[in-house]
């Protein structure tokens, strides 16, 4: 066994034993990387704003650890830093039911700041953090009052920066010149199949310093300390995030040092117990010496300064600035207040509905914060007072992305999760495809954001089919745990908003670019249940017409139709089939009576997700191709959306 005469370098070697020894319990996980990267984590934490026993205050440092299937030495540092963390715990990795699952989920592990682990998206939340921090300080400090103030710390590997989110989001970092920023870069010249230099060519470096970021470099990523004194020199950035390259070795000091083969093959616990020897720390299965424990006491002391001073200032604040501290942490009631005085009197796109909304939330204290891809003042997710953000601006409320889809939803997780902020993402719906892990991500760690998507349908027309929704709509129904809404009108899209303001769950708001009639529903609070009668049969129900969006008024000029020639209907609008399903089944019958099986269903997308409501006693008007390029109307009729297919097929199912 090696003598250690570093108390520090025991610390760190034992957080690699405690990573191993959790790998080789559950004969699962990733050895290399907790090998090469510890040295890392215990310079961020060590040297980071944090409070283990309250690690949720606000004004800590955010640490992220992007190439989240290192979780093993992520979770060994957190324990050995006095999170919530017991040993039974480290010795249930990866297995049913731990609070230390494969990868790391936020949730689930006390002092996981974000759940990461398809690589990349990690890198980008971080950015996200670091921007809502920026924002915050700026708009809500006062003069001798850093309320929020803080770093934020990003570990990411050579996957991380491979992936192509996060040249997106390194340009927004660098753009905005978010010098609280402070990347670690793994830099062990291995991916998970073999040599770097085998997949790529590129000059990390200078790929960052082009983006606008300072970069620094420690030639021994064994060397603690030089990691620490390239941290200490990252937080005098005054203009520029960082990028500290730290040159590792992957599966440090085991036999397969240096090779790919050590990226997903865990150790035996005999192979571990040799490594353990050769690291200098006890080789018996999550032992830990009583010097290393002693130690780290004191290290969890380090923030208690900084901790006990910003309880002080949080009280103070509170007292004296009630509106401002309001809107950061509890401003919904507020917003939906608001939202209760628009009226709408003539037809509009909800589009244009929607952005009228999101103008009367911000036209007060608001704590509103986000933008669209480019595409911002299309889809009229747009605060029209609220300014651009820029470094010169940073108290703005909309943040010009530019056209980075994928960035930007992963970089609003990261303002959500940051907290105090709510942030809004727009495109067009077409390219929600271009940020569905971001989405997924969302409705995995339960963040409010909302993606206002406009553009929903192929009455998008003239651009064509690579334009025009088919499978989108359905495809973010599919997503567990998130909110799809597609108003029928100006007055749904008011409830949607709501609706979003009550949940604590992701919204993804489906709106129109055409104006769409207002129907002005007696029932438009029951939209917030999901579904509900918009027009009711005035005798004897022969069918029941259901739709959202667009289709609604189609559904509704089918009925009138109908009626003409005896036929009488009821008219059903569905915007938000998930919150209908959850509905009880008292109020799912009332809207939908299991006696009237004769049930014709509009979309102008793909027809499965609306079988359900069929219940196999009727018809699904839809469409299951690519659409067509031409005016929006006539495509429309090419694919049978018109009251006259609805009459026709209604008639059918009479007979």
């Amino acid at each position: 066994m090696e003598k250690i005469n570093d108390i520090e370098e025991k610390v760190i070697n034992t957080i690699r034993k405690l990573a191993l020894d959790e790998i080789a319990e559950a004969n699962s996980g990733h050895p290399g990387i907790a090998l090469g990267i510890a040295p890392m984590l215990f310079s961020v934490y060590k040297n980071a704003k944090i409070n283990p026993q309250d690690s949720q205050w606000f004004n800590r440092d955010r640490i992220v650890l992007s190439c989240g299937h290192g979780s093993s030495v992520l979770y060994s540092t957190l324990f050995m830093f006095g999170y919530h963390l017991e040993l039974d715990d480290l010795k249930s990795f990866r297995k049913l039911g731990s609070i230390t699952p494969g990868h790391p989920e936020h949730d689930v592990t006390d002092g996981v700041d974000a759940s990461t682990g398809a690589l990349g998206q990690g890198f980008a939340t971080a950015v996200g953090m670091a921007l809502a921090e920026s924002h915050i300080r700026a708009k809500f400090n006062k003069q001798n009052m850093p309320f929020c103030d803080h770093n934020t710390f990003v570990l990411c590997g050579d996957g991380d920066l491979m992936e192509g989110i996060s040249y997106e989001a390194m340009n927004i970092a660098g753009k905005f010149k978010l010098n609280k920023l402070i990347a670690l870069y793994d830099s062990n010249n291995i991916t998970m199949t073999d040599n770097l230099d085998l997949v790529s060519c590129e000059n990390t470096q200078q790929r960052f310093e082009s983006a606008g970021w300072n970069v620094l470099t420690v030639l021994d990523g064994e060397n603690h300390k030089e990691i620490e004194k390239a941290i200490r020199e990252a937080k005098k950035s005054k203009d520029k995030p960082t990028l500290i390259i730290c040159k590792t070795v992957i599966g440090y000091k085991s036999k397969l040092a240096g090779q790919a083969k050590c990226h997903g093959k865990p150790f035996t616990k005999e192979e571990t117990a040799e490594i353990c020897k050769t690291l200098g720390v006890s080789d018996v299965p999550f032992k830990i010496d009583d010097d290393v424990q002693n130690y780290c006491k004191k290290l969890q002391k380090t923030s208690e300064k900084a901790y006990n001073n910003w309880l002080k200032l949080e009280k103070e604040y509170k007292q004296k600035y009630r509106k401002d501290y309001k809107v950061l942490f509890n401003g919904k009631d507020d917003m939906i207040e608001r939202i209760s005085k628009i009226s709408f009197d003539k037809d509009i796109a909800t589009r244009d509905a929607g952005g009228a909304i999101l103008n009367k939330i911000a036209s007060k204290d608001n704590n509103l914060f986000g933008g669209g891809a480019d595409v911002a003042k299309s889809t009229m997710a747009y605060i029209t007072e609220g300014g651009d953000y820029s470094p010169k601006n940073r108290s703005a409320s909309n943040i010009p992305y530019g056209i980075r889809e994928h960035a930007m939803s992963a970089i609003s997780n990261g303002i959500a999760l940051h907290g105090g902020l709510q942030t809004f993402a727009s495109t067009f719906l077409i390219f929600s495809d271009y940020m569905k892990y971001g989405i997924r991500q969302s409705a995995l760690m339960d963040l409010p954001v909302w993606y206002i998507l406009s553009h929903d349908s192929i009455y998008v027309g003239e651009d064509g089919p690579s334009h025009q929704p088919i499978e989108q709509v359905e495809g973010l129904r599919i997503i567990p745990n998130l909110c799809v809404i597609r108003p029928a009108d100006a007055n749904e899209t008011k409830e949607a908003f709501v609706m979003a303001l009550k949940s604590q769950k992701p919204t993804a708001f489906i709106l129109s670019r055409q104006k769409l009639p207002l129907i002005n529903s007696k029932n438009i609070e029951d939209a917030q249940k999901g579904g509900y009668i918009v027009s009711k049969e005035n005798k004897k129900l022969d069918a029941i017409l259901i739709a959202s969006g667009s289709e609604v008024s189609l559904c509704l000029e089918a009925k009138q139709k109908l009626s003409e020639s005896g036929v009488d209907v009821r008219v059903v609008s569905m915007p938000c089939q998930e919150e209908f399903l959850r509905q009880d089944k008292v109020y799912q019958n009332k809207v939908l009576p299991k006696t009237c099986l004769r049930r014709v269903c509009v979309d102008a997308g793909v027809k499965e997700a609306w079988y359900k409501f069929t219940q196999g006693g009727g018809v699904v008007i839809g469409i299951n191709s690519f659409g067509e390029s031409g005016n929006g109307k006539e495509v429309a009729s090419l694919f049978g959306l018109t009251a006259e297919t609805i009459v026709k097929n209604v008639k059918k199912l009479m007979k």
